[in-house]
């Protein structure tokens, strides 16, 4: 079993990482409430959205809600629909989990680098950061889209160690997916699975990542 990560750990960084959704903010409720206002104003019926997972592409995570084997053409309509309708949103039902702001203080107020890396597009994202007024705080923050480049989670991992200068050896990773620990790994940094997020815990456990987390209560204690 991983160790908890706790602020004794944090303070020996140069620079944490935070995935957006299921990591910093609770976001389902404003994601399943636009793909809701999709489906109905493109006239289909509302799937079941017990089989929503957040966290995979838009396409892939409209295609599995919609049951799999999906004409493409049609999940792309939807996706696109669904992104003009979530990039307005005003996000009022996307909270910061709690002890995510003041985490995020503690960490900027002794000189720790800090960044995102998000598969949500630029737009989105920097909307629901702005909405949640932490983006003070980030050094820089990378989406799927940024700069106009399409980036997986490794590749953004490496591009934020690229920008900020710093050492993978010297940086940790806070995901809620499989895929967010096994980007972290690929780079080399130390990787810190968020149980209370949207992936399993049974599947986050068995990816081996260096810490888990169980809540940022935990990350504010010192231990000696």
């Amino acid at each position: 079993m991983s160790e908890v990560i706790t602020y004794s750990h944090l303070i020996l960084s140069n620079c944490i990482i935070f995935d957006l959704d299921g990591t910093l903010c609770d976001t389902i409720g404003d994601i399943e409430r636009s793909l809701i206002d999709t489906f109905l104003r493109n006239n289909c019926p509302v799937p079941n959205m017990n089989r929503l997972r957040v966290g995979p592409p838009l396409s892939v995570m409209i295609d599995e809600l919609l049951g799999g084997n999906v004409d493409q053409d049609f999940v792309e309509k939807i996706a696109s629909a669904y992104r003009e309708d979530y990039e307005s949103s005003n996000y009022e039902i996307s909270p910061l989990y709690p002890g995510t702001f003041e985490l995020l203080l503690r960490l900027k107020s002794i000189g720790k680098k800090l960044a995102v890396a998000t598969l949500k597009r630029e737009m989105s994202t920097l909307r629901l950061i702005d909405r949640r007024n932490i983006s003070g705080f980030f050094d820089t923050i990378f989406c799927c889209d940024t700069g106009g480049i399409m980036y997986t989670k490794e590749q953004m991992l490496a591009a934020i160690i690229s920008q900020l200068g710093i050492k993978a050896s010297e940086t940790i990773f806070f995901g809620d997916s499989v895929g967010d620990i096994t980007a972290g790994q690929k780079n080399g940094i130390t990787t810190v699975a968020v149980l209370f997020g949207y992936g399993t815990p049974e599947e986050l456990i068995a990816a081996k990542p260096d810490y888990i987390c169980n809540n940022y209560a935990e990350c504010n204690i010192s231990v000696e």
